[in-house]
């Protein structure tokens, strides 16, 4: 039960990121277009948008769910293979823009993987400061435990 409940606290954290992350880009690019306000209806979008994206991003990435052993780069690639999907489903349902156009939809693409590597880096940023943040703790635990076994 605990195992579950850290993967829900995890799931919730990734969801907040992802929902910030589409708040921001839904943003400027609506700004761009004149747009000086979101709808709820757009709101609720961006929210089950990340909300399955960041179970995605957990089967994808998180170790202890369900894929234990595979590089980072396939991760990645089964992570756009389950993602794309979902927001190109969306795109139609909602007429996020002409879907007969195909120039809309390299755009969407592009947007897309732009939207990734942004947020991919951010994560890696964070999981590299939490890293020093956790390897100087440990140092520090090391330095204390050696003087005090003397």
């Amino acid at each position: 039960m605990k195992r579950f409940l850290n993967g829900v606290m995890k799931w919730k954290n990734y969801a907040s990121l992802i929902f910030t992350g589409w708040i921001c880009a839904y943003g400027a690019i609506a700004y761009l277009f004149g747009e000086r306000e979101i709808s709820i209806g757009t709101l609720f979008q961006i929210l089950v948008i990340s909300l399955v994206g960041s179970l995605l991003q957990g089967i994808a990435f998180e170790e202890e769910w369900l894929i234990r052993k595979m590089g980072y780069g396939k991760r990645m690639l089964l992570f756009v293979a389950m993602f794309l999907p979902v927001l190109s489903v969306f795109a139609v349902l909602f007429r996020w823009f002409p879907t007969a156009n195909l120039m809309a939809w390299a755009i969407f693409l592009l947007i897309f993987v732009i939207i990734l590597v942004v947020m991919t880096l951010g994560f890696e940023i964070m999981f590299r400061i939490t890293g020093k943040k956790y390897n100087g703790l440990l140092g520090e635990y090391k330095k204390k435990h050696d003087v005090g076994a003397n």
